[in-house]
């Protein structure tokens, strides 16, 4: 039995370019056929969708109830999975880019153009990112998230900002900025953060839950608070 885990290890760890996936011994042979099979069918989806999005890789695995708009700007890489009702509204200039390996679970939602007066700018999430269960990205200014940048349960990220300067008139119509936002890579950003519009975050650094980050964020730093601050260095969690 050992060595069919260790093909499945090497598939896996070819299509998501990650050298480190690895199988839990304690895991039963049940429960790893069970993966397989549900993935086998998450494929199949994957097949579908790559045809609808005329990006011709695979595997991509699509989970159920997944709601997809203007799929021609989606661009998918091998190894992708879109978990059980995501929903990804893809219509903009640059629309929706998954590197290879990245993860979306279960709810997630990633909106480009929600107005049809105003076309949105679009979403690059690079190789092996991952977000949490019931993430939301507001991608109508330009947002990209670096590779092996892992983003917990909850947050939202936001890359526009309304316009209320003139009291007299309707915000609704006084416009928005949309400076965007921008990810490094080997990221960790925490349960329910919010990461608002023209925010940097460096790389490797670390944003804690529940943060509202309305500033950059240094390369290697831990930053937490409402709003935000950096507190400390990543390395001083390092034991001496």
């Amino acid at each position: 039995m050992a060595a069919r885990p260790r093909l499945l290890v090497r598939f896996v760890r070819r299509f998501k370019g990650d050298d480190t996936f690895d199988i839990d011994p304690a895991i039963s042979t049940s429960a790893l056929l069970s993966f397989v099979m549900r993935r086998a069918v998450m494929a199949f989806r994957g097949l579908i969708l790559a045809l609808r999005s005329r990006t011709f890789v695979a595997p991509v695995f699509v989970g159920r109830g997944v709601v997809v708009t203007d799929a021609g700007n989606l661009r998918l890489s091998p190894g992708v999975t879109i978990g059980d009702y995501c929903r990804l509204d893809c219509t903009g200039r640059l629309g929706i880019v998954m590197g290879r390996g990245v993860t979306l679970r279960r709810g997630v939602h990633i909106e480009v153009t929600s107005v049809l007066r105003q076309i949105a700018e679009g979403c690059v999430l690079e190789d092996r990112a991952g977000l949490s269960e019931g993430c939301f990205i507001g991608a109508k200014g330009p947002v990209r998230i670096g590779e092996d940048t892992i983003i917990g349960p909850h947050v939202v990220i936001i890359s526009e900002n309304h316009v209320f300067a003139d009291p007299s008139a309707p915000i609704r119509d006084q416009g928005s900025t949309r400076l965007g936002v921008d990810v490094g890579r080997d990221c960790w950003i925490g349960a329910g953060a919010r990461i608002l519009d023209g925010v940097h975050l460096g790389d490797g650094s670390v944003i804690g839950a529940g943060a509202v980050v309305t500033r950059d964020v240094e390369p290697g730093m831990v930053a937490v608070g409402v709003p935000a601050r950096s507190v400390r260095p990543r390395s001083a969690d390092v034991a001496e």
